[in-house]
């Protein structure tokens, strides 16, 4: 199954939205029962630089910090960002290799130097690669697309240019990935889940809170792609 399953690999250039992007794919299917985990990782900008990155665990809706380029003695510095302890260890739990009767995608937004360096979440994808594993979405930057699938040896990767791939499209691919996955499976799927076969309907993107979220708390941030989310 390792072998078949895809990893769908949103990749462009620095700043070409390859999180947005993923927010709208995931939008495109979160009305599906797809049950969904990993990480989605917004950046925040400060005088036109990015300045850090929040993480939200997608199964839960939940967040935390995870690094700014504010220096501060208790982060690991990686590059120009310092990594709050918390926010790793947030990140490493949301990226433990999933219960495959529990998941049917895994995200994982982004992989980058850091992690082609052996620090951040690569202990984590050499996990998830090393085992049979769901239909799987990374973010990629362009340039070191190729380095990423030789690393971990993605043998069924499916590239997606935000430069000129459509979300609904990807959206629909990634379904039928999960479809196949499910099928595959020794166990039941999830009840009252779309019928094989249905197209993506697009539901209304960056709706509102789950319950309970503080109304300060950015939509992104609030959103939980869980399928009671």
């Amino acid at each position: 199954m390792n072998h078949q399953t895809p990893v769908f690999i949103i990749t462009g250039g620095q700043g070409q939205c390859k999180t947005t992007f993923l927010h709208l794919v995931l939008g495109l299917i979160v009305g599906l029962n797809v049950r969904v985990r990993g990480v989605i990782a917004p950046g925040h900008v400060r005088d036109g630089r990015r300045s850090g990155f929040t993480l939200v665990d997608l199964a839960t809706g939940e967040h935390e910090e995870l690094c700014s380029i504010d220096p501060d003695p208790r982060c690991e510095a990686h590059g120009r960002f310092y990594f709050q302890p918390v926010g790793l260890a947030f990140g490493r739990r949301a990226l433990a290799p999933p219960d495959p009767r529990g998941t049917d995608l895994m995200v994982i937004d982004e992989v980058g130097r850091f992690e082609l360096q052996g620090v951040v979440w690569a202990d984590q994808l050499d996990r998830l690669t090393a085992h049979p594993h769901p239909p799987m979405i990374w973010t990629v930057r362009r340039r070191l697309l190729d380095t990423v699938v030789e690393r971990w040896n993605i043998t069924n990767p499916v590239v997606v240019d935000v430069g000129t791939a459509s979300a609904m499209a990807t959206a629909d691919a990634v379904m039928d990935a999960v479809w196949a996955w499910r099928e595959a499976q020794p166990f039941s799927p999830i009840t009252a889940a779309p019928v094989p076969g249905d197209r993506v309907a697009p539901p209304a993107l960056f709706a509102d809170a789950a319950a309970g979220a503080p109304r300060s708390t950015p939509v992104i941030l609030r959103r939980c792609y869980g399928p009671e989310g």
